[in-house]
């Protein structure tokens, strides 16, 4: 309890003082500044406001587009893997490497693919002659691009596993019914196969949620301290801001504001399940 508290508590005192290099050896004693911190935080005619709010802007698109493209390849692969073959156990075990591989060594891999002169994709493209000369993945207007690949292949296979597991929970006499009066793979999915996988796929789309706003790993190891505007997202705003710019206090104020916005999201998001139901129903 303590571990989760003494945090917060900490953040949300922080985030009202004027806490910076000059003050935090006396940390008690940092001048009290009200909601200067979350004004200046939102605020869009200063450039750290403008800075802030294009980081959420950037995670928002991240979000969509990873959680999108994720759940539909490991929809897709859930629905393969459910299929009995030779070697079905085996196959499942090795879909899961990519989840189950640390994000230093994951991201590093996909950092060095991405790499302008020796990386395998720049490699790949001028082989098929579709580029003339490298191209710049890591740095400028294509780095969101590259880091979102490399989430997709790092995440979809949890979004399989999930998946697999309410697919496993269709009765099969129910699809063989459904066949036996005629209807096709589109309607036993549609029908059957969809009101099975609902609860698992809202568990998994809230959990995504939650994991791709925070998301901090891929952008820290694959694009350095400096993201750049295209790929800056909160989390790697806020730790410049707190420990690079030494300016705790706005580091602080700008973490409670991203508490609060995931709150709501998840607030909202739990209401629009149905009367008596929950994401573990």
């Amino acid at each position: 309890m303590f571990v989760h508290v003494i945090p917060i508590v900490w953040g949300v005192f922080i985030s009202f003082r004027n806490l910076d290099i000059y003050t935090i050896a006396n940390w008690r004693a940092a001048p009290f500044v009200g909601l200067a911190n979350y004004l200046e935080a939102l605020d869009l005619s200063d450039p750290d406001g403008v800075l802030f709010l294009r980081s959420v802007a950037n995670v928002l698109y991240y979000g969509v587009v990873t959680i999108t493209i994720g759940y539909v390849i490991g929809l897709a692969v859930a629905l393969l893997l459910n299929q009995r073959f030779y070697g079905r156990t085996i196959v499942r075990g090795l879909v899961l490497l990519p989840y189950i591989m640390p994000d230093s060594v994951a991201y590093s891999v996909w950092r060095f693919i991405f790499q302008a002169r020796v990386g395998i994709v720049n490699s790949f493209l001028m082989s098929l002659g579709l580029i003339k000369e490298p191209l710049v993945w890591l740095v400028g207007t294509r780095t969101m691009f590259s880091v979102m690949v490399a989430s997709i292949w790092k995440g979809w296979p949890f979004a399989s596993l999930l998946l697999l597991a309410g697919l496993q929970s269709v009765p099969r006499e129910l699809l063989e019914c459904a066949s036996i009066d005629g209807a096709n793979w589109w309607q036993r999915f549609r029908y059957v196969t969809w009101p099975h996988i609902l609860p698992v796929t809202k568990t998994l789309l809230l959990l995504n949620i939650l994991w791709n706003f925070n998301a901090y790993n891929q952008f820290k190891v694959m694009l350095g301290d400096d993201p750049g505007i295209y790929a800056e997202v909160p989390s790697t705003f806020v730790v410049r801001q707190a420990f690079d710019n030494l300016r705790y206090g706005m580091g602080a104020a700008m973490s409670v504001v991203l508490v609060l916005m995931m709150t709501v999201v998840a607030i909202i998001y739990l209401r629009t399940l149905k009367p008596g139901t929950s994401v573990e129903d």
